[in-house]
């Protein structure tokens, strides 16, 4: 090859060299670039939850990024949770939306509200939906999306109202219709005669002779007024609890919960006062027998009977149990005076607690009522609206 036929092949090299070169970055200068970026408005930018059949709304931008103008621009809207509202601006495209731009300038931007609405949402609430938007123009395509929590929380306040209606609730008025009634199934006559004794223990005999006349009977129970309130009571929460679910029924509060609780305080205050010296007596007794403190009343028994000479192959379920068990088994002995006061003061500590278990019952299905309907409206209650 001679030098003029080198020289002039180097410079075709070098010039196709160049070429390539500077066509590559004129292609990627030209390339198309959009950004898109959706934007939660109001409510759902605020974390709390959109309620069932309530508007939100999310502004979608779509920006023309590359030094060229775009045109025949199409945004789908992907709808998960929540449905398009009417909307000029958008039209609906199946369960999704869509809006048409016709051009973009090099760096022009154009945003539009998307207006949605919540038709249905899950339970329990606190689950996202999903607006996510895909922009094309000729083969550049770019999504975006924006999250937000749902929930239908009237429903599910509704929902735990109804498990209260039909639990403790449904048993409040016939617990309390019962405790105007005798219970057959305790003893009628006393194992241990009641002996004499002074001080504070002596008020658990004269309690116990009280409660076993009438069978653990409260006669409280008997007159209108107290009877009126506890029916009354438990149909009114029983109404409602039984309600629709409406979006008012979030709107419980502190103030309307101890309402409830104070417009029922004229039946509690008749069962708290076996509670309390229930919850005297069994401190006293401890102290007496030297018993820990997280003994109870049976146990106390137990090793009080066994002290007596009573033995026992399986453990006995109550103190009533115990005491019988005892007068069986030492029917024949011949047992101390200290023997005997001791077995007496639990025979009318176990009157003490009876009337006390009968009273607790109610009191914990009333409470337990109350204490639901706040829990539950705390734990449901949390939409933004």
């Amino acid at each position: 090859m001679s030098f003029r036929t080198a020289m002039r092949v180097r410079a075709t090299l070098c010039f196709l060299f160049a070429v390539s070169v500077f066509i590559e970055p004129a292609h990627a200068q030209n390339t198309p670039k959009l950004t898109v970026t959706v934007t939660p408005q109001g409510a759902a930018a605020k974390d709390k939850m959109i309620p069932v059949a309530a508007a939100v709304s999310v502004t979608v931008t779509i920006k023309n990024d590359g030094p060229e103008p775009l045109s025949g621009i199409v945004a789908v809207a992907k709808l998960n949770g929540v449905k398009l509202s009417p909307d000029a601006s958008w039209k609906e495209d199946g369960d999704n939306a869509r809006f048409e731009i016709a051009s973009l300038k090099a760096n022009e931007q154009i945003t539009r509200p998307l207006n949605l609405r919540v038709e249905m949402a899950p339970l329990p609430p606190g689950k996202l939906a999903e607006v996510s938007v895909e922009a094309k123009a000729s083969d550049t395509s770019i999504t975006a999306s924006a999250k937000f929590p749902v929930g239908d929380c009237v429903s599910a306040f509704q929902s735990d109202l109804t498990r209260l209606r039909l639990g403790p609730l449904a048993e409040v008025w016939p617990t309390a219709d019962d405790m105007r009634k005798p219970d057959t199934s305790l003893p009628r006559t006393r194992y241990f005669p009641v002996r004499p004794r002074k001080g504070d223990l002596a008020v658990l005999d004269r309690l116990a002779v009280g409660y076993q006349a009438r069978m653990l009977a409260n006669y409280e129970f008997l007159q209108q007024g107290t009877r009126y309130t506890a029916r009354r009571w438990s149909d009114e929460l029983n109404a409602f609890t039984g309600q629709e679910p409406i979006p008012g029924l979030c709107a419980v509060n502190e103030q309307m919960i101890e309402g409830i609780r104070k417009t029922i305080s004229y039946v509690t205050a008749r069962i708290d006062p076996p509670i309390k010296a229930y919850t005297r007596g069994i401190e006293l007794l401890r102290k007496q027998f030297n018993a820990g403190d997280n003994d109870d009343l049976t146990k106390i028994a137990l090793r009080v009977a066994q002290g007596a000479g009573a033995k026992f192959d399986n453990p006995p379920a109550t103190a009533f149990e115990v005491l019988a068990g005892a007068k069986e088994q030492l029917k024949d002995a011949k047992l101390t005076p200290e023997q005997l006061d001791d077995l007496s003061l639990i025979e009318s500590a176990a009157w003490v607690e009876a009337q006390a278990l009968r009273s607790k019952k109610l009191s914990d299905l009333i409470e337990g009522t109350i204490n639901g309907i706040g829990e539950a409206h705390k734990k449901n209650c949390t939409c933004a609206f």
